[in-house]
């Protein structure tokens, strides 16, 4: 009976690690710039890399290369 649930407390302990894994989009980490980039891309469905800087005086927006680098990545 220890053995079932010491199985099934180690089960538990892997599914709750899988779980909690940071999201990941086009390789990069959440909460990262380049995650971000990437986000802005995919969320604002743009169509080339040319929008990419097109909102880039917004000052909500925190635009440097890092984000830049993930938005870009995202039309590969």
């Amino acid at each position: 009976m220890s053995s079932v649930l010491a199985i099934l407390g180690i089960s538990a302990f892997f599914v709750f690690q899988y779980f909690s894994q940071p999201e990941e989009f086009g390789g990069f980490k959440e909460g990262t710039e380049q995650y971000n980039g990437y986000r802005y891309a995919q969320d604002n469905q743009l169509n080339s890399v040319d929008q990419c800087d097109d909102e880039k005086h917004d000052p909500a927006i925190n635009f440097n290369p890092d984000f830049l680098y993930g938005c870009k990545h995202y039309f590969k």
